[in-house]
């Protein structure tokens, strides 16, 4: 009767070990990067702000996570707007012209950008008067 307990008791451990186990027994690993909002902002005029926010996407297990704070921000366009290192973008054209392309990205060996791996998304962002008569 104790051995059948034992048995019992043994298993019920094993399976709680295995279900502590992480699936196929790797880390989880990030194998894409969005940004939200995806069609990026036109601002309303010159101080107008827009936050972004980056998005990670794991496997093992699959899981979509902000990463904002894990990712660098830079801006293609000089003169246009600053943008912060948590995605917070602030217009400071006077003329209400230009527009380029916020873009974080991600590096899975930050101390040694050349070993790792890199990730990056990339959204639009735009003046109120950009495309029109007085920006040309």
């Amino acid at each position: 009767m104790h051995s059948k307990w034992f048995s019992i008791a043994a298993l019920l451990v094993t399976a709680v070990a295995l279900l502590n186990v992480s699936s196929c027994a790797r880390s989880q690993q990030l194998i894409g990067v969005s940004l939200t909002p995806s069609g990026g902002f036109v601002f309303e005029g010159y101080n107008a702000t827009g936050q972004f926010t980056a998005y990670g996407t794991y496997i093992h297990p699959p899981v979509t996570k902000d990463i904002t704070n894990e990712v660098v921000w830079s801006l293609d366009i000089e003169n246009f707007a600053t943008l912060t290192q948590t995605g917070l973008i602030t217009y400071t054209r006077t003329d209400g012209c230009g527009s380029g392309q916020v873009t974080a990205t991600w590096n899975s060996k930050p101390s040694d950008p050349s070993a790792g791996s890199v990730l990056t998304a990339s959204a639009p962002v735009s003046g109120p008067n950009n495309g029109t008569l007085s920006c040309q």
